[in-house]
């Protein structure tokens, strides 16, 4: 059942008809980059994760704890995302609700994202581990956050359905290296 909840969700992001006997005929008419959101969409589904929020994960206990959060960027700092939390649905997705969650968490990784596709304001998905915390400056005030190593990055399309625009791109980031290391 999860692989057709997968594939409707891929059909809705491509603007295809689902039925209730559909196969993955539907997805594969539309092409490799459905197929593979698809595929995406499953492993951050699957992904081995401990349900923690960002607040309940800054005791020194959850350390090492794999996590997968949802959110909207805040804040880039070279290798470093600052990310209001958003709960999250089936897969991964940010579900912004009219009641905030008040909690932010930084995300830093190996490299840096396309800033294209990675800027202020853009949805994603992050797996990785609790690293512990780290002091998050917003608005003129702040407090403490989850600081997590990044393993991976899931970029969350904004675009209207059939864009395929290069900025368009949902799924998995790779981050480049930073120049000069």
């Amino acid at each position: 059942m999860s692989r057709l909840r997968a594939m409707a969700a891929g059909a809705m992001l491509f603007g295809l008809p689902m039925t209730a006997g559909a196969s993955d005929t539907a997805v594969a008419e539309a092409g490799p980059d459905a197929a593979a959101i698809v595929r995406e969409l499953e492993e951050l589904k699957a992904a081995e994760v401990t349900g923690l929020t960002p607040d309940a994960a800054m005791d020194a206990q959850h350390i090492g704890a794999r996590v997968r959060w949802a959110g909207g960027v805040y804040a880039i700092d070279g290798r470093c995302l600052t990310i209001n939390f958003a709960h999250s649905g089936d897969y991964g997705e940010p579900r912004w609700t009219p009641e905030p969650t008040y909690q932010s968490f930084v995300a830093c990784g190996d490299g840096v994202y396309d800033p294209d596709l990675v800027h202020l304001y853009t949805n994603v998905t992050v797996i990785g581990r609790v690293a512990g915390k780290r002091y998050i400056g917003m608005g003129g005030g702040g407090s403490d956050g989850a600081l997590v190593d990044l393993e991976r990055l899931y970029r969350w399309s904004d675009c209207l359905a059939g864009d395929d625009s290069p900025v368009c791109r949902q799924g998995f980031l790779t981050a480049a290296p930073i120049l000069g290391e």
